[in-house]
């Protein structure tokens, strides 16, 4: 088992010593003698580190520092926070304040394309109507999309937090084909409010969208 503190001392040599992603990493013998640990040591904390999307393995090139993709650090984000135990009314005040906070971004950044995409997964759901459980997916994508028009990435990682709402404890007593089709509407009209460039009643959308799940 890997030691916290070891662990830690390994994370802050990297920093230290510059590495940037796409540099190898010195062969696990040279790195157990430079931290007086057993080479297996050595090899559980890349292991680690690999399943974190921070290094990855190459059989010809060694272990090399890589750039986490967004949604690898979303995902062990959003499991970590399942178990801190954040009640339904707080992942919902965190929700509110991530999409309000980027919607400036998602009107002043989003292409056409993007925009064809948001209509596309809306129509998904509205499709899904008598499949609540696929539309929620769809639901999940949209919000989730928004973010990641808003071009930043640290809140596209903190983001997942959303998909916490989205677990079945919370999602149970809203899958209902009357629901879908208010998810559907709800989102047509923010679309609508996007395409506008109307901030202020897309923020009112956003609140009216949240506030009662």
């Amino acid at each position: 088992m890997i030691q916290r503190n070891l662990l830690k001392r390994f994370e802050r040599y990297l920093i230290d010593e510059g590495f940037q992603p796409g540099d190898k990493l010195p062969v696990e013998q040279k790195l157990a003698e430079h931290f007086g640990v057993a080479r297996s040591t050595i090899r559980e904390i890349i292991i680690h580190l690999c399943l974190q999307g921070v290094l990855e393995r190459h059989p010809n090139r060694g272990t090399v520092l890589t750039i986490p993709a967004c949604e690898s650090i979303g995902h062990d984000l959003a499991f970590q926070l399942h178990w801190l135990g954040c009640g339904c009314e707080e992942l919902k005040a965190a929700r509110l304040m991530l999409e309000t906070t980027v919607a400036a971004e998602v009107i002043r950044c989003i292409t056409p394309a993007q925009l064809d995409r948001l209509i596309r997964i809306n129509r998904k759901i509205a499709e899904a109507e008598t499949e609540p459980a696929q539309a929620d997916i769809f639901d999940l994508e949209f919000h989730l999309t928004l973010m990641e028009i808003a071009g930043n990435r640290l809140i596209q990682v903190f983001s997942q937090v959303i998909s916490l709402l989205f677990s079945r404890e919370y999602r149970e007593p809203l899958n209902s084909t009357p629901r879908v089709r208010h998810s559907a509407e709800s989102h047509q009209r923010m679309i609508q409010a996007i395409r506008a460039k109307d901030l202020s009643a897309l923020h009112l959308l956003i609140y009216e969208h949240i506030t009662p799940l």
